[in-house]
């Protein structure tokens, strides 16, 4: 059986390990976030329009 300690280890690495970051993730992540809101915002334009237009 796994003791709470075992679990807090688990849970939370040590602070000499550094979270690797990959850049081209960031930045397609990034992209996405951009997108989806350009998306949005385009919807909402043409929604809109049609009812003002």
């Amino acid at each position: 059986m796994i003791s709470d300690v075992d679990c807090t280890r688990l849970a939370m690495p040590s602070g000499s390990e550094e979270p690797q970051r990959d850049p081209e993730l960031k930045r397609k992540a990034w992209l996405a976030v951009f997108l989806s809101s350009a998306v949005f915002w385009a919807v909402v334009a043409l929604l809109i329009w049609k009812f003002w237009g």
